[in-house]
């Protein structure tokens, strides 16, 4: 008898334990979530993931922008389930965001229009198309992403 309750104790504590899902928070006001969600490709170890965020600017016409100063120290890395599973992002509520525009010359610089501006530090991560990476930022910011297709070959450096 005590086998049996033993048993059933046993496949009662891992059906428990084994569907353990990644617990996120709420954003906080001012914040949005925003999942990176990949779909799933064959061959996944030959792509990387670059990640950059966006930002939606007023700028002269005249100003030749491309990105805007964004520190990757700035971006914090959590975990949905501790210590080191599910991971998500956070960024700061306030950051302070650094242009640095060149005018073309002879141009009416008054005149505005709306330009996505794109961070200048990405970083990388490995393709996953199997779970969405949550990604806290300000609410006017965006995560912007690219896959690039890596060779797995390393090569030997000579002299």
């Amino acid at each position: 008898m005590k086998s049996v309750i033993l048993f059933f104790a046993i496949l009662y504590s891992l059906n428990v334990y084994s569907q353990e899902k990644p617990n996120y928070p709420e954003p906080e006001k001012g914040m949005k979530r925003v999942d990176l969600k990949l779909p799933k490709i064959e061959n996944d170890k030959e792509y990387k993931v670059e990640i950059r965020f966006g930002i939606e600017m007023d700028v002269s016409e005249c100003s030749d922008i491309n990105n805007f100063s964004f520190n990757r120290k700035n971006l914090e890395e959590w975990y949905g389930i501790s210590p080191s599973r599910f991971p998500y992002y956070v960024l700061p509520k306030e950051i302070p965001v650094e242009v640095l525009t060149f005018n073309k010359p002879n141009c009416d610089e008054t005149k505005k229009v709306k330009k996505k501006v794109l961070s200048s530090q990405n970083f990388f991560r490995e393709y996953n198309g199997y779970y969405a990476i949550p990604f806290y930022i300000p609410e006017k910011w965006t995560v912007e992403y690219r896959l690039w297709k890596v060779n797995s070959e390393f090569k030997n450096v000579e002299k």
